[in-house]
């Protein structure tokens, strides 16, 4: 067998559909089913369950046995080598995703006992060393061994592999890292060795297991990867999803085999642009759900959250944005009830199985936000309110919260988490391009001829500037252009984020020192120094003081007689 088309035979063996209802007979029965129906990290992960604490190595060990007749069946029963390479391919496949399941924080959340993960990690590495062996006896080399490795660190690698400024992901260089001590003549072993030291010895792993901090991503790939490091959110939204499917072609047959399935969303393609982008952003979403789905599980629907960004364009409208919201919520509802029947098989049927861990990501732009978030709430279906700057627009939206978390408690509801982002980056680029403005609008006064003076002093920044007479368009830094036709717009883009990083700035010192604002370069500098240094405390303060305000001690006991005063709730 040759490497490459080993290689090109699993990557390109696509999954069956999941049987339902599921008919599984045990644990051993299960996992075995669902990863040779295509699913070995679905079937991983119906282990990580409470319910196997102490009983973990003789599951695996029932599972192993299992695989271990189908791999070696071939020996003595021939089969043909397409289905050969299938079969062994998601047997490794499926033992590496439980050993590594068990390297990263998942094994914390379960509770498994050090026990449990090293007897399971010690037969799972026999079992590994006997099949490489296996294979090289039969065929010289471990090809199928070498492909599902070589499979999982192309998973790694691909985490913002186009993008367009060249940055290296965290997860890809861990790849590379991964790849570089991978032995010939010991694939899967020197894989898992190299792994977990990668795993447990990363910052973020680190931080998660002392409880220093919780994480999460804007990216929608490689978040499998940042599950074993702690992470348990991902913030998402078309934006994101379209980068998806930038760095992962693959996600584009996935929008096809939909699409061939469901033609109605091609009837009247200019009428449902915005249907398509949220079916595209969907199918997206999925995968990112079904990641964080244990974590949803095992933390009891307080971490392992999506946050999908409704539709700007109709964030004004309360009616438009829950009608969305609805659309999607129960679309999602829909496909986890069938999902969790294999996620979820051999728990607790008393575990409500389907619901979606997701949270709406709604604008606080306009006044519409306070009714759409308490509504959703009301609903049990959270929010993550995000357009938020100021105090008075975060203490309006959290009291939102409040008013509708109330209202699903009392009809005995279990709420989900929420989140409310304080933008203070955006804080602090506002205050900054405000200030910026400022001072070079007082500092073109003094000038014979402003608009000339701007102009030069736009060429030094790379401001995209036309003649004095015409009107300016360039990039704000911001996701959008902006067209400036007066003297006051110019001065506005190019007060901007995208040409002004920072108020000290060496060109914004000489501009004010040549208005004669300033005696001299440093004490421009200085000056400038300053308001940067202020500005950039913005956000913080801002957060601070809604922490305060909702969470200090002095305030939280507060908060609860109000919520049991106002709403009739009890501790």
């Amino acid at each position: 067998m040759k490497a490459l088309d080993v290689y090109e035979v699993l990557s390109s063996a696509k999954p069956e559909e999941l049987r339902h209802p599921c008919e599984s007979l045990d644990y051993a029965d299960h996992v075995v089913k669902t990863t040779m129906m295509g699913y070995p990290q679905l079937a991983a992960d119906s282990l990580l369950n409470p319910d196997l604490i102490g009983r973990l190595a003789d599951v695996v060990g029932a599972i192993i046995r299992q695989l271990n007749l189908m791999f070696m069946e071939p020996i003595w029963v021939k089969k043909k080598m397409e289905d050969l390479i299938i079969q062994r391919g998601r047997a490794y496949d499926v033992l590496l995703e439980i050993a590594i399941n068990l390297f990263g924080l998942e094994r914390e959340w379960v509770g498994f006992t050090d026990r449990d993960v090293e007897d399971t990690l010690k037969i799972i590495r026999n079992t590994l060393s006997l099949w490489e062996n296996t294979e090289r006896k039969d065929f010289g080399s471990a090809e199928v061994a070498k492909a599902v490795v070589k499979m999982k660190i192309e998973d790694m690698k691909k985490v913002m592999r186009g993008d367009p400024r060249g940055i290296k992901s965290m997860v890809a260089s861990m790849g590379e890292n991964v790849e570089r001590k991978l032995k010939e003549d010991n694939i899967t072993l020197s894989f898992l060795d190299a792994l977990r030291e990668e795993i447990q010895t990363n910052v973020y792993y680190v931080m998660s297991k002392r409880g220093m901090c919780r994480f999460g991503n804007d990216y929608a790939l490689g978040l499998r990867w940042l599950r074993r490091l702690g992470y348990v959110q991902v913030s998402t939204n078309p934006v994101l999803a379209a980068i998806a499917y930038r760095d992962d072609p693959s996600l584009w047959s996935k929008l096809e085999d939909y699409l061939r399935k469901n033609p109605d969303y091609l009837k009247g393609i200019d009428e449902h642009q915005d249907e398509l982008a949220m079916l595209a952003t969907m199918l997206a979403l999925w995968p990112n759900m079904e990641v964080f789905r244990p974590v949803f599980y095992l933390k009891e629907f307080s971490d392992g959250m999506i946050s999908y960004q409704l539709n700007p364009n109709v964030a004004d409208n309360v009616d438009r944005s829950i009608e969305d919201a609805l659309k999607i919520y129960k679309a999602t509802q829909e496909y986890f009830m069938k999902y969790d029947e294999y996620l979820l098989w051999g728990w607790s049927k008393d575990v409500e199985r389907g619901r979606p861990n997701i949270v709406f990501k709604v604008a606080g732009s306009s006044p519409a936000a306070i009714d759409i978030t308490s509504i959703l709430e009301s609903l049990g279906i959270g929010t993550n309110n995000t357009i938020t700057f100021t105090v008075s627009q975060e203490v309006a939206l959290i009291l939102a919260k409040i008013c509708g978390r109330a209202k699903a408690v009392k009809m005995g509801i279990k709420t989900t988490k929420v989140y409310e982002t304080n933008m203070g980056g955006r804080l602090e680029g506002h205050l900054r391009e405000a200030k910026a403005a400022q001072l070079i609008m007082e500092a073109l006064k003094r000038f014979e001829d402003p608009e000339a003076k701007l102009l030069e002093f736009c060429r030094k920044l790379g401001v995209p500037a036309a003649d004095k007479t015409e009107a300016w368009t360039g990039a704000t830094g911001w996701g959008y252009n902006f067209t400036a036709k007066s003297l006051e717009e110019k001065v506005v883009l190019t007060s901007f984020n995208q040409y002004l990083k920072t108020l000290d700035n060496e060109h914004l010192a000489s501009l004010l020192v040549e208005a004669k604002l300033f005696d001299s370069k440093d004490k421009a500098l200085n000056y400038l120094m300053d308001w940067e240094e202020a500005i950039r405390l913005a956000g913080t303060l801002v957060a601070q003081r809604v922490w305060w305000i909702f969470f200090s001690s002095e305030n939280k006991v507060k908060w609860i007689n109000y919520l049991i005063s106002e709403y009739g709730l009890t501790r």
